[in-house]
């Protein structure tokens, strides 16, 4: 669906885009400055932006900002064909259009809270798979993580695991450790899940020969836990994930050996030779020498 409105002079075709925290913090590298999309915040790590309907490219900070009307004005106009929010089947509404997805997140009041046991609780697993369902609905919110496990093996980009409450002031977020506490390793998974899948799309536009880029590892523990592991080849320069733990791989003495930290232990053991990075998804640079293969060539 779209909407044809004057901003200036211009008529501009657009269509609603909803993005995610990650996915803009990889954007502020390939498309920095006025080239970076213009969104609004509504919530968590939810944002609403604009793209051209004719070929798809996003309406950028600089394109927004020769336009006379506000740009959250726009975004609300091009949500006025919106068709209905899909009614729960289950106690979960499954919004699979992207405009309705934006809609409701500009919106809120277009969800039906009445449907819902509890407060709405939306969760933007994908672009066309949000999902909402009620704050006191255990077996719902149990549906909507298996929903994002199922996204996750299907690959692909995700947006957010982390999911977000309707209270008077919009969309903020879910306590879910408080609501549900028996349900924090299911929770913590999927939150795993997506960060791994985050980090991935981070990585390909990170590469360069003389740092090396780690990227996290699922492992599901003896306890039931699933944990992320990155591995720092020791004394190579390094950007590393935000994971639970870290494994050193040692080969100075001519005979490899592995080490496991977690992160705060290895943070700890560094000090200050150790830099938060200001990329999203977070890491940390850690100082030392291009990778072998760089050093070769």
């Amino acid at each position: 669906m779209t909407v044809t409105s004057a901003f200036g002079d211009v008529g501009v075709s657009v269509v609603p885009r909803v993005y995610g925290a990650s996915e803009l913090g990889v954007l502020s590298l390939t498309a920095p400055g006025e080239a970076h999309p213009r969104v609004e915040y509504v919530g968590g790590e939810l944002f609403v932006g604009l793209d051209r309907a004719q070929d798809g490219a996003a309406i950028t900070q600089g394109e927004a900002e020769s336009w006379t009307q506000p740009f959250r004005d726009a975004v609300t106009a091009a949500l006025t064909s919106s068709v209905a929010v899909p009614a729960p089947v289950e106690g979960v509404v499954v919004i699979e259009d992207e405009v309705v997805a934006a809609s409701v997140l500009v919106q809120p009041s277009r969800v039906a809270a009445a449907a819902l046991t509890g407060a709405p609780v939306l969760f933007a697993l994908r672009r066309d798979r949000v999902a909402i369902v009620g704050a006191d609905d255990e077996s719902a919110v149990a549906r909507v993580l298996d929903l994002a496990e199922e996204l996750y093996d299907a690959g692909g980009p995700l947006v957010s695991a982390h999911p977000v409450a309707l209270s008077e002031n919009g969309w903020t977020p879910f306590a879910w450790r408080e609501r549900f506490p028996s349900m924090e390793l299911r929770f913590e998974r999927v939150l795993r899940l997506f960060s791994v899948r985050a980090y991935e799309a981070q990585s390909v536009v990170l590469q360069r020969p003389d740092v090396h880029i780690a990227d996290p590892k699922l492992r599901v523990l003896e306890s039931g836990a699933t944990a992320t592991f990155a591995t720092w080849p020791k004394g190579t320069a390094t950007l590393l994930p935000v994971v639970d733990n870290v494994i050193i791989a040692d080969s100075s003495s001519g005979t490899a050996s592995l080490s496991v930290a977690t992160l705060k232990q290895f943070l700890d053991a560094a000090g200050d030779a150790v830099v938060r990075t200001g990329l999203s998804p977070a890491r940390y640079f850690v100082p030392g020498e291009p990778p072998r293969a760089a050093q070769a060539g």
